[in-house]
């Protein structure tokens, strides 16, 4: 159970996309979500693009199992998908594509 520290922000993050995917209640979670999203991607896009920052990354991800992040990024689409935020989705979709490259297909 030490690995629920370890995805914190990752179970926020599920959280508030479910937030303003079902309850629509706040527009300023929206904002940051979108905001959220926008940085995940370029963080992600800067991954795939630099060896030393990939590094960290696949150290960061061994912390909790893999499934659980299979879980997160498939409940965060499906979520969007459901809300239809199609192009945040589309987003989540190659966050969890690098994450799952970087991890399994990089040296």
């Amino acid at each position: 159970m030490q690995w629920l520290k370890h995805i914190t922000v990752d179970l926020i993050t599920t959280l508030v996309i479910a937030i303003v995917v079902f309850f629509d209640t706040t527009v300023v979670l929206e904002y940051v979500l979108y905001v959220y999203t926008v940085l995940m991607v370029m963080a992600r896009l800067f991954t795939l693009f630099n060896q030393n920052f990939r590094s960290i990354t696949k150290r960061k991800t061994e912390s909790a199992p893999n499934w659980m992040y299979h879980v997160l990024y498939l409940l965060n689409v499906a979520f969007l998908v459901f809300g239809m935020f199609y192009i945040m989705a589309a987003g989540w979709v190659f966050i969890w594509g690098v994450a799952y490259y970087v991890h399994n297909y990089s040296a």
